[in-house]
């Protein structure tokens, strides 16, 4: 059952981001990813993760369609990266994995509106998501900061495909990337089942945990 983040939640969120940003070693991949949370802390706040697809008269609501949702699900995914990524730190890049799972989102800030539990009648995403979607948001956001770093281009282009293929718009050719784009993957399933039992493809499953028309049940 989903519950919009407090105030007190939505810092203690925002925090450890910014702890795990801070454990970035590479001094431009680490300025560019404080500078962006820092800068989009508001935005962060008061959008969902997932959408309301209630004016399509049933009922799609997916994974943190909440307030406070987006910064709940980017902690998420970013504590999962970590901790997978810990697992072969001798072969992959930390760096890349934290930059790529706390960024990975970063370009839905700007593709819904601020969550309103009064949005029943209406989606609560705009027509950016429908023109060009969040992935192609999130890459030009981070470029444009990674561009005032001092970063190769090389190992720019290797930060950017984490945000890149964390949706499978395009294929993966590094490990890191499989890394951001599975925990994203994982966070997002366990809670639209936890939060949405009806969206579960088991029709069993659904029998069982879904009880009534309740559809925030």
């Amino acid at each position: 059952m989903f519950s919009n983040l407090s105030e007190e939640k939505k810092e203690e969120k925002f925090n450890g981001l910014i702890y795990f940003a801070s454990k970035i070693n590479n001094k431009g991949l680490k300025n560019a990813c404080l500078n962006i949370l820092n800068d989009y802390k508001e935005e962060l706040f008061c959008k969902a993760a997932g959408h309301d697809g209630i004016e399509m008269k049933k009922y799609t609501k997916t994974h943190q369609c909440f307030d406070g949702g987006l910064l709940d699900h980017i902690y998420n995914v970013t504590k999962i990266a970590y901790d997978v990524g810990r697992n072969y730190e001798k072969q992959v890049d930390l760096d890349l994995i934290l930059f790529g799972a706390i960024l990975h989102d970063i370009g839905k800030t700007k593709i819904s509106d601020n969550w309103n539990e009064k949005s029943e009648i209406k989606s609560n995403l705009n027509y950016s998501y429908l023109l060009v979607d969040h992935v192609y948001i999130g890459e030009k956001i981070v470029e444009d900061y990674l561009d005032k770093e001092n970063i190769s281009e090389k190992f720019k282009y290797q930060a950017l495909h984490m945000i890149a293929t964390h949706m499978d718009t395009m294929n993966k050719h590094m490990a890191e990337a499989y890394i951001v784009s599975y925990a994203d993957s994982i966070d997002a399933d366990v809670e639209n089942i936890i939060s949405y039992p009806r969206n579960a493809i088991n029709p069993i499953y659904n029998q069982y945990y879904y009880e009534s028309e309740n559809p925030n049940k």
